[in-house]
């Protein structure tokens, strides 16, 4: 999580993944590891938001983030003053922000 100062997310998180059932951990874990699909970001043809923390050891910003971005036309790169990389659980609020301004700028 990378929330030391935090570690009641650390722990909703293993919580998380140990309530998962080992058979769906396993195609998880496989896909996330063993799957590149980077080459299928320019056929993307919805609007995109792409997410990222200024700190997160998994996907370092500037550096995944602007992949994407620059990857999958006409998206939109937001970096959120948060740590780690679930954001959704350390940053909420400013998670569901960029997510509702992203919307909102689709009308």
């Amino acid at each position: 999580m990378g929330n030391g100062e935090r570690p009641e997310l650390g722990e909703e998180l293993k919580n998380s993944f140990c309530a998962t059932h080992p058979d769906m951990a396993r195609v998880f874990a496989r896909t996330t590891f063993r799957s590149d699909s980077r080459d299928e970001l320019k056929g993307v043809k919805v609007p995109t938001l792409v997410l990222e923390c200024t700190q997160d050891v998994i996907a370092p910003p500037r550096e995944v983030g602007t992949f994407v971005h620059q990857a999958i036309p006409g998206s939109k790169l937001v970096t959120l003053d948060a740590t780690g990389h679930c954001p959704h659980l350390s940053a909420p609020q400013a998670t569901n922000e960029a997510i509702t301004a992203f919307l909102t700028s689709l009308r």
